[in-house]
């Protein structure tokens, strides 16, 4: 293990770590003034303004998220141990984050088109049907790794 490079290497990962923080304390605020802004100063409540903010922060979870778990990982505790189940623990972390943000976002789309046109239901039909690809993925993907 190299000192120098270990230091380079912990300190990109903190930055990298702390701007992602930020973002999600912006983007958490964002949800915050667009619901308020929404809810005192225009004339009507539309169930779009309680979207918007619901959208913002899944987006700023999913964002914290992966920066604690980049801060746990690569800054706090970086183990250099030739464990491989502990490389997908990141992974695997991090998936299940996207997949429930990625489940939120399918859930607003079916309201949001129910409420506008049902024509365009096949579009969340897809999303979710993506969303579900992925989540067999990672069954199958932790299914397999724990078998090793």
């Amino acid at each position: 293990i190299h000192k120098e490079f270990n230091l380079v290497s912990k300190s990109f990962y903190f930055i990298t770590s702390m701007v992602m923080m930020g973002l999600t304390l912006f983007t958490i605020g964002y949800s915050a003034y667009e619901f308020m802004n929404s809810l005192f100063f225009q004339v009507g409540l539309s169930i779009e303004s309680i979207f918007k903010p619901v959208i913002a922060l899944t987006l700023g979870l999913a964002i914290f998220d992966l920066a604690k778990t980049i801060l746990e990982q690569e800054v706090v505790f970086k183990n250099y141990a030739k464990n491989s189940n502990s490389q997908y623990k990141v992974l695997i972390k991090f998936s299940i984050t996207i997949i429930i943000a990625l489940l939120i976002e399918s859930l607003m789309v079916v309201f949001k088109i129910a409420i506008d046109n049902y024509e365009q239901m096949i579009h969340a039909v897809y999303l979710i049907t993506g969303v579900s690809f992925l989540f067999v993925a990672l069954g199958l993907f932790i299914y397999f790794t724990r078998k090793e």
